[in-house]
Parts: C-alpha cells; sequence; structure tokens
C-alpha cells in the first residue's frame, strides 16, 4: 500500500474543513497531526479513533476517508478500508492515490463478481464523468452556459454573415456542453448522497431468498463486497450484486457508503 501522501497536505485539509464547524484552526490541526502522528507511528487503532472523532464532528474529506481506510486496511479490517476508500472516490472522483488503493484492496477480497458489461460507448462515457466531482462539472457547465450566451449576442446583434454563423454554431455547441456537463453534476451529485451502494463488513454473509433467518441461502458475500441495497424490512436489506443476483442479507452486515 501506498503511504499516507496527503500528510504533506494537512494546511489545505483544514482550510476545507472550515465551511462544517466552528472548531478553531490550531485545535482542529492539532487533532489532525495527532491522527497522522499516530499512524506514522504505527498505532493504527489510535489513528482511526482520531480519524473517526473528527468525521463524527461533522468533517468530510476526501483525505480523511483516504487516511482512514489506509489505517483500516493497515489494521486488516478490508470491509471497512472498501468502504471508506469508496467514500474518498465519491468526494475526489479523479484521484489515483485513492483508486490504486482501492484496486489494492479489493484484489484481496474473497468475492469475484462479474458484472453485467455496459456497452462500450455507455462505458466510455461513466469512466469520462467520473473524472470530475460534482462542483467541477457544474463550473464547467456555468462556463458553457455564459459562452453560449455570449455567442447568442454575437448571433443577434453582429451585422457580418460569417459571425452571426460563428455565433450560431459556437452558441448551439456550448448549449449542448451545457446540458451535458449541468447532467455530470446533478448525477454525480445524486451519486454522492442518494447512491444505495454498501459495502459488506462482516466475514461472511449469508444471502437469503427471503427477509427472515430461515429463508433459504441464495448465496454467500465475504467482507470487501459491494452491493446494492435496493429496499429495507425491519432489520434485513434487498439487495443486488453486480451480476444482477438478487437476496436479502442482514442490514447490520453492511454499511452505505453514502449515509
Amino acid at each position: 500500500m501506498r503511504q499516507l501522501t496527503y500528510l504533506l497536505f494537512f494546511s489545505l485539509f483544514i482550510v476545507s474543513f472550515q465551511t462544517y464547524g466552528s472548531v478553531s484552526d490550531t485545535t482542529l490541526m492539532n487533532r489532525w497531526n495527532q491522527a497522522n502522528d499516530y499512524y506514522t507511528a504505527g498505532d493504527y487503532a489510535a489513528a482511526v479513533k482520531g480519524y473517526q472523532a473528527l468525521e463524527k464532528d461533522g468533517y468530510e474529506s476526501a483525505k480523511l476517508y483516504y487516511n482512514l481506510g489506509n489505517a483500516y486496511y493497515k489494521l486488516d479490517s478490508l470491509g471497512r478500508a472498501i468502504l471508506n476508500y469508496n467514500k474518498a472516490l465519491k468526494l475526489s472522483p479523479g484521484d489515483e492515490d485513492i483508486r490504486h488503493n482501492l484496486e489494492v484492496a479489493n484484489a484481496r477480497t474473497v468475492n469475484r463478481i462479474n458484472s453485467i458489461p455496459d456497452f462500450i460507448l455507455v462505458q466510455w462515457f461513466k469512466n469520462f464523468r467520473q473524472l470530475f466531482d460534482s462542483n467541477s462539472w457544474a463550473v464547467f457547465s456555468l462556463i458553457f452556459f455564459g459562452l453560449s450566451l455570449g455567442m447568442t449576442v454575437l448571433y443577434l446583434l453582429s451585422a457580418s454573415v460569417l459571425r452571426r454563423k460563428i455565433g450560431f454554431t459556437l452558441g448551439v455547441v456550448s448549449m449542448v456542453l451545457f446540458v451535458y456537463t449541468l447532467t455530470n453534476s446533478v448525477i454525480q451529485k445524486r451519486s454522492k448522497t442518494e447512491s444505495g451502494e454498501a459495502i459488506v463488513l462482516s466475514s461472511a454473509a449469508a444471502v437469503k431468498s427471503s427477509p427472515d433467518s430461515g429463508g433459504k441461502d441464495v448465496f454467500i458475500l465475504n467482507e470487501g463486497a459491494k452491493v446494492e441495497v435496493l429496499s429495507s424490512l425491519g432489520p434485513w436489506s434487498e439487495i443486488v450484486i453486480a451480476s444482477g443476483n438478487k437476496g436479502w442479507i442482514e442490514t447490520s452486515a453492511i454499511a452505505k457508503i453514502s449515509e
């Protein structure tokens, strides 16, 4: 596993936290540094407690979840490591360090679930969308919207036929790109806040045919497997995995990526 790359950038981490609470910069910096010190000293359990305390106080950052995932990985808590890497990736989808560590952790999972392949063009668009988070896509949409307005003004007010053609063409292209980037922003936002994706935390969890302990075991999921939660009924959750297989699993055996 790669070491905590973000330790050198804790000052940026502190700035990102300022929108979440009123704790002083000094106090926050000390808590962040202390958790990092525990990690570098090899006291991964203490590091987990430190990062969790920050999360419990309402702070959220890709760096926080990345470091928390690393600490859990060092403790061989594979499910929680994968859970936090996924949380980090939701906040910073283009981060290669997060993606690398997630791939390394996923390679250690027992389950090898073959997903239903998407059409190649659909998969390409999905991969491209993952390069930026919702805020970045929103900024792009504003830029293209402004460009579209500018080209519309050029088309309406210009006396030159050539300029009117340029204004019309670029205006249409800008409007298409505005709709595309705005759509990506909305999808990324929903993926972060409304996704039903969850990670199995139990070492082995039976997926039942019905929401009760007497139901037939359909298949077994091991720690670190990713599922999609479809619905809940009492202490049970209906889930589907990437291969399309469905069933019911005890809710206590999984944790949602987006709470």
